[in-house]
């Protein structure tokens, strides 16, 4: 064999082994599973990183929430002793409960550096008055509110907690802010530990680097690993793939332009068998979907529709009488409630209010409430209030399902003789504060549900509220004593009387409701509200 030959055919074998089915698929799938495992390891590791720094920073809010108070009240006990061995034990504790924490310093609201982890290490230091140069960090120190400085970036920005228990991130002045980013790391925590000193946490993300590096040599096995796997698998099953991925790919088009009910067909019987099978499945699954997700954005739509119009059925505004001043206000607990309340100007000298609640919430809730509100202004007027529960009792009763009823307390109001009547149909006793000793007392139950007897004129009951000036008159659905904290704790009727007495004596019903709702909305936290919440103050004036 001359050496002619030889390289004559050695580029032609080198040609067709590159042009060999086998040697393409097995160069695509590296290339691929490569630059596949690259971008996601990247993404990952973007990812990741971002998430491990928006721990590190929620981690040490809460750290900070927990430990300054602690810190601060260690060195009210131990320093101005000279116990330094004891306050630094405890230090160490601290340390010892995060490892994202680098150092921290106890300082006064007046500036002064009380205390600092990087020298005083062995001892206390016993030299002169040390005050914070750095006079950003002394604003923040001086803000009483938790903030933090940026690593990056260098801004400071301040952590606000709103009524409801979320942070805000305002600036020095508490104006709104950019949050901060997710990927945004912070130099130092400021937190208040008490009237006198705040603590300063230095965050260190040498762990979060660890971390990181970790991950990183993870993705690059599990890259290695997933490219010899993929090399394996095309030597071995190149033959007899391509026309079976082109059946594929052509139905994958026929789907992609809608068309759900077109199968692939496949004959062999290996895992693209397996593969065509769950195509088909999926073009199946995706015609379910889709399916549902119109259906389920159409009734969406239909629920928010629903719920605007109910909340036009809410008076846009409480009529002006002599002699009382009115608030009213409705949280539902979904889109649309099953709580309701009006008011009807039966005649310049005569207003009549109700506030009611139906079973339950949702859907059949608010159609009952539509009913009630629909029948109660068209008898307003017409009858006295008895008559008047007795003509809607009847016709719920009728008109509704067995299991639908509606609890509700109806109020007329007299400009001209100054007197306050009313009838109950077994909704939850009014809350009547009396101005001229703070006591609060319950008014008298009574009555039968909307809707649950044919006939219930034997229960309802017209009475008197002998209204002061100064009383105010809290009536209320059920969903204020039964809003929860925890699955055990409940609001209940004790705070609802210790908060009325608290707040009653404020000059507005529109300030008395504000904080009433606010007080049971600070009760539940962040729990989820399980019933519609309604409220009416009226205040004598």
């Amino acid at each position: 064999m001359s050496p002619a030959w030889t390289a004559t055919c050695m580029p032609l074998k080198f040609v067709k082994f590159m042009n060999s089915l086998k040697t393409k698929l097995i160069l695509a799938i590296s290339v691929l599973i490569f630059v596949l495992f690259g971008v996601a390891s990247f993404l990952f590791l973007a990812e990741k990183q971002r998430e491990l720094t928006q721990d590190i920073f929620v981690n040490g809010r809460s750290f900070a929430e927990l430990t300054a108070p602690e810190i601060v009240a260690n060195y009210n006990l131990y320093l101005p002793q000279k116990s330094f061995v004891y306050f630094n034990r405890e230090i160490q504790s601290v340390f010892e409960k995060s490892q994202d924490v680098a150092a921290l310093q106890v300082v006064s609201y007046k500036g002064e550096l009380a205390y600092d982890s990087t020298t005083e290490v062995e001892k206390q230091y016993e030299g002169p008055q040390r005050l914070l140069q750095d006079q950003e960090l002394l604003a923040q120190v001086k803000s009483r509110n938790p903030s933090v400085r940026t690593l990056d970036t260098g801004r400071t920005v301040f952590l606000k907690k709103t009524e409801s228990g979320d942070i805000q991130f305002v600036d020095a002045d508490e104006q709104p802010v950019a949050p901060l980013a997710a990927d945004e790391k912070i130099a130092y925590l400021v937190q208040p530990g008490s009237d006198d000193f705040a603590v300063v946490y230095n965050i260190s993300y040498a762990l979060l680097q660890e971390r990181v590096n970790q991950t990183m040599l993870r993705g690059v096995l599990l890259g290695v690993f997933g490219v010899g796997i993929g090399i394996f698998i095309a030597f071995f099953f190149a033959v007899g793939i391509t026309n079976p991925l082109k059946n594929l790919t052509a139905g994958a088009g026929i789907i992609a332009k809608g068309n759900f009910q077109h199968r692939v067909e496949v004959k062999t019987k290996d895992e693209l068998l397996t593969l065509a099978n769950a195509f088909n499945s999926m073009a199946q699954e995706l015609e379910i979907s889709t399916k549902a997700l119109v259906y389920k954005e159409r009734v969406a739509k239909e629920l928010e529709l629903a719920a605007k119009i109910q909340k036009e059925l809410l008076p846009k505004e409480i009529p002006k009488i002599e002699g009382m001043d009115i608030s009213a206000g409705l949280l539902p607990a979904e889109e649309i409630g099953g709580d309701c309340y009006d008011f009807i100007m039966t005649d310049p000298q005569n207003l009549l209010m109700y506030l009611g609640d139906v079973t339950g919430h949702g859907v059949p809730s608010g159609l009952v409430v539509s009913v009630a509100n629909a029948l109660i202004y068209n008898y307003a007027g017409k009858t006295d209030m008895k008559d008047l529960l007795m003509n809607v009792n009847r016709i719920l009763k009728e008109k509704t399902a067995s299991n639908m009823f509606m609890t509700l307390v109806m109020l007329t109001w007299s400009a001209m003789e100054k007197k306050l009547l009313y009838c109950s149909a077994g909704h939850e006793q009014m809350v009547h504060y009396h101005a001229a000793d703070g006591k609060v007392t319950l008014t008298p139950a009574g009555g039968l549900a909307l809707g649950m007897f044919p006939t219930i004129e034997k229960t309802l009951e017209v009475r008197d509220v002998p209204m002061e000036k100064g009383d105010a008159l809290i009536v209320y659905s059920d969903g204020i004593p039964e809003s929860w904290k925890s699955e055990t704790e409940m609001y209940g009727m004790g705070r609802l009387k210790r908060a009325v007495s608290e707040y009653c004596d404020l000059p507005s019903a529109f300030a008395i409701r504000n904080a009433l709702l606010a007080d049971v909305k600070e009760f539940s936290g962040k729990w989820k509200q399980m019933d519609d919440i309604t409220i009416m103050v009226l205040k004598r004036n």
